[in-house]
């Protein structure tokens, strides 16, 4: 069996990265915006978000590279976890765990 996921997409928002473990460890989560190939005669495109996790990126790209609107090239592995709600009812939330990440709007500084 093969978990294996590609997507283009924009940011939704600037990355919330944290970091931890004495600062050894950093963690970046934000929200890719994947429009469709197709559309519907008569309507316009639409998209599908999809959560992303990206561990230990450097700095330097997340401040440059993981804003709003930017447009990334992302793949990795798909992985579903679950915690109580609130509510203490179970909340089930699927992930893009990222290998690889490329920016694609290259632009000179």
């Amino acid at each position: 069996m093969m978990n294996s996921c590609n997507f283009m997409g924009r940011l939704t928002q600037d990355a919330n990265t944290k970091t931890f473990e004495e600062n050894t460890k950093r963690v970046s989560k934000f929200t890719v915006a994947v429009d469709r190939d197709f559309v519907k005669e008569g309507e316009e495109r639409k998209a599908d978000f999809f959560k992303v996790v990206a561990w230990n990126l450097p700095e330097k790209f997340i401040s440059r590279w993981l804003k709003k609107g930017e447009l990334v090239s992302v793949s990795g592995r798909m992985e579903t976890r679950s915690f109580k709600g609130a509510d203490q009812e179970d909340v089930y939330i699927t992930e893009l765990i990222v290998e690889h990440i490329y920016p694609t709007n290259f632009k000179k500084d």
